[in-house]
């Protein structure tokens, strides 16, 4: 009798175990514009890869990932984004961050454009990735101090 309910256990317990899937970022977090030139009729365009990885050990093959970007520090909104001076003269450089090559649809600017999404189709006990490209804008003409500018973005990756 024992043996037969030892039997049952054993049979069950994967049905028990939880299923997982774990994403990451590998690779991303940094868009550098280089050298700004208030001469330069053109606006100076740049972009970032954002590359998240998922292991699935269990659980639907299929997985959604939304990606969010925020306002960044210095933005009072997504549409008013600010790179500040880091050598305290208080000038500020207006950028944009997009989803499109475009560069037509502000990333956050609705709920519509406020997150990317990719869907990964993983194997069980095996991995897959997903690329999100974050385009950003510096306008031309603006007169501003020579130096370094930054801002923090924060990214926020749902599954």
């Amino acid at each position: 009798m024992s043996r037969a309910l030892l039997l049952l256990v054993l049979c069950l317990a994967p049905l028990a175990a939880p299923a997982a899937v774990v994403c990451r970022l590998v690779s991303g977090g940094s868009l550098g514009f280089g050298a700004y030139d208030f001469f330069s009729p053109a606006p100076n365009d740049s972009l970032a890869n954002v590359t998240v990885t998922c292991a699935r050990d269990g659980g639907p093959q299929n997985t959604t990932l939304l990606m969010r970007v925020d306002q960044g520090i210095n933005g009072a909104t997504v549409s008013a984004r600010r790179l500040l001076h880091t050598g305290g003269t208080g000038d500020t450089l207006a950028y944009g961050l997009y989803r499109d090559v475009g560069r037509t649809n502000v990333w956050g600017a609705t709920d519509n454009v406020n997150t990317m999404s990719a869907t990964l189709s993983i194997p069980n006990r095996s991995s897959g990735f997903a690329t999100f490209v974050i385009y950003g804008r510096i306008p031309a003409g603006q007169d501003v101090s020579a130096g370094t500018y930054r801002d923090t973005v924060g990214v926020t990756l749902i599954y």
